[in-house]
């Protein structure tokens, strides 16, 4: 995940990649997209998981986000992994020793497959969101806390 990877949107095509990014979101029938080119009468059918890579592409691009597009097999240094956890180095390095999360060796420098760092993310997310979900049913149960007490009501 180098840093040339990245691609920023450009400041020109802002507008237009808004356009593109409604535009791909609104048709109906997400898996018949057809890409053309009048110029050279060429006409290619996009799968579906394409589609879905430049609606997202579009969308962050169009918020001004820059993209990159990386691979399961894609490997990450620590710092690298570190940010996409949204964690300190020092404490992926801990997750990594404590063997939560694989990795290897080349040389003296630890790498991290993106894959196993997304198996790591997901599996934590499900356990935070299981985590809050409990809390809220104790607190329910104790009287602590309504579930409706926070349902926005009209003035």
């Amino acid at each position: 995940m180098a840093e040339q990877m990245l691609i920023p949107p450009g400041q020109r095509d802002v507008e237009i990649l808004k356009q593109v990014a409604e535009d791909l979101a609104a048709h109906p029938d997400r898996n018949r997209y057809v890409l053309v080119d009048d110029d050279h009468r060429v006409e290619v059918k996009l799968p579906a998981s394409l589609v879905r890579v430049l609606m997202e592409a579009a969308s962050q691009l169009a918020k001004g986000n820059s993209v990159a597009i990386l691979h399961y097999e894609e490997e990450l240094t620590t710092q690298q992994a570190a940010d996409l956890l949204r964690v300190s180095r020092p404490y992926l390095i801990k997750l990594l020793e404590k063997g939560q999360i694989r990795y290897h060796y080349v040389g003296s420098h630890r790498r991290i497959r993106m894959g196993d760092l997304l198996d790591y993310k997901r599996n934590r997310d499900s356990l935070r969101k299981a985590h809050v979900n409990e809390m809220v049913r104790v607190s329910e149960s104790l009287g602590l806390y309504e579930s409706d007490d926070f349902v926005e009501r009209e003035p």
